[in-house]
């Protein structure tokens, strides 16, 4: 019996992305959409952290500084949202660096009224920056898989279309801006792989990594990726280690060469440079530790980061019923298993020096995604050593998840049927996306009926 494989062609050319904007234009104008209906549906600062984020963009709106941990209150008008304040009456959003509270503050300052309509408005920077996420989406999927359509089309559609995701990019916190520059990051990383990793090109790497480490110190898991496709690329094209070190230096040392200021601050304030000691005191965050040994052979905390993937919007407050995660969980299974049969396939073929299915470009692609993810689920089990911890910190992996499960999909599909998997996963999300609204979030915020939303 023949293993299917997918049918992906190993030519590198660039997508035909004048046919594509035909069906990529209706899919980013659905994101937005979908996003201005979750910043108008979600109360106001129920997202998590959002109340710590808001006010710490307002106090540099007002001239106040960074401000140290555990000596910055919140201001008296976030009182009445303290249920979602992890360390109320202290922010303790302002251990992490600024970044994105800095890039928001034109926003804020040219809009006006109170607390709650500048918080509207800054939910649409999210919007936006959602937005650039699924274009980036994809664009990498354009670069993997230049001649499939169907693997082309799944990928952004799996991103817009994830629950969490949409969540995350319709409230203030800087995780969506962590998402957005991981992905540009990869993406650059995946092009210029084919192309070369010239002076320049390795220079805007780091920049964007240094961007990272000043929007969430934890950025900085990506560097071994950008590392490894540095070495590949050199063992592939030839060059002195001369070069290879000096590209290593202009891309990840740049980044940490950048980050430093704040990675000082921290060690002075905190002593060491994530905060990560100073959080750990927080009872509300500290108490919620747990051992790497006790979450790494734990079935309830992996069905709780698989929940948190996929629901509990907000903190932890609306959640799906079992029936809903039953049915996403059978779904990524499927996804899963023919991923993995897709390896065993692979392997198989290497030891009995059978053609492999996809180009050594492609298998580098896979490898260096699939890197990527092990390094997020590590963060994640890393937080958890320090202070409770949400899938969400595997989010700027959102399009390596994707990408791979597109690839454990089609594993499992005739050749003549791959086609129909792009609308199949269209259909199937977008239900998941009008059953999460109608059934979750518009009776928990506005009641059963929900009808002051359409009044409101």
């Amino acid at each position: 019996m023949d293993v299917p494989v997918p049918a992906i062609s190993p030519r590198l050319d660039d997508a035909p992305c004048g046919a594509d904007r035909r069906w990529l234009g209706p899919l980013i104008v659905l994101f937005v959409v979908k996003g201005l209906l979750l910043v108008a549906i979600v109360g106001p600062f129920t997202g998590h952290d959002e109340v710590d984020h808001f006010y710490y963009v307002a106090r540099l709106a007002h001239g106040d500084g960074l401000g140290v941990v555990g000596k910055v209150p919140l201001p008296p008008e976030a009182a009445p949202y303290r249920a979602y304040v992890a360390d109320f009456p202290n922010n303790a959003e302002v251990i992490q660096p600024p970044l994105y509270h800095l890039l928001l503050l034109p926003l804020y300052w040219v809009t006006p009224g109170d607390d709650e309509t500048r918080l509207y408005v800054l939910r649409l920077a999210s919007v936006a920056i959602g937005a650039a996420v699924v274009w980036l989406a994809y664009l990498t999927a354009a670069l993997i898989f230049p001649r499939d359509l169907w693997a082309r089309a799944a990928v952004p559609i799996c991103v817009a279309l994830q629950p969490q995701f949409a969540f995350e990019a319709a409230i203030v916190n800087h995780d969506i801006l962590v998402i957005a520059l991981a992905t540009l990051l990869l993406y650059l990383l995946l092009r210029w792989y084919r192309t070369g990793y010239t002076p320049r090109r390795t220079l805007w790497l780091g920049v964007i990594a240094g961007a990272g480490l000043w929007t969430k110190a934890s950025f900085g898991f990506i560097l071994p990726v950008v590392a490894l496709a540095l070495v590949l690329a050199w063992r592939e094209r030839g060059g002195g280690r001369r070069e290879l070190a000096a590209s290593l230096l202009r891309s990840c040392g740049l980044a940490l060469l950048i980050a430093t200021p704040w990675f000082v601050r921290s060690i002075w304030y905190y002593g060491d440079p994530t905060g990560a000691r100073r959080l750990h005191e927080i009872p509300e965050y500290g108490d919620q530790a747990a051992s790497l040994g006790s979450m790494l052979f734990s079935g309830p905390f992996w069905r709780s980061r698989l929940e948190d993937f996929w629901g509990n919007y907000g903190w932890r407050l609306v959640p799906f019923d079992p029936r809903v995660y039953d049915a996403i969980y059978l779904m990524w299974f499927v996804a899963g298993v023919g991923l993995a049969l897709l390896v065993v396939s692979e392997v198989a073929g290497l030891v009995r020096k059978r053609p492999s299915a996809f180009s050594r470009y492609q298998r580098t692609a896979f490898g260096l995604l699939a890197l990527w993810l092990v390094l997020l689920v590590g963060a994640v089990l890393y937080v958890g050593t320090i202070q409770f911890t949400q899938s969400r910190f595997a989010f700027p992996g959102m399009v390596a998840f994707a990408v791979l499960s597109v690839l454990g999909f089609g594993w499992w599909l005739p050749r003549s049927l791959r086609p129909a998997l792009a609308p199949t996963l269209f259909v199937l999300l977008m239900t998941l996306n009008v059953v999460a609204a109608i059934r979750f979030l518009i009776p928990y915020y506005y009641g059963a009926s929900g009808v002051t939303v359409l009044t409101r």
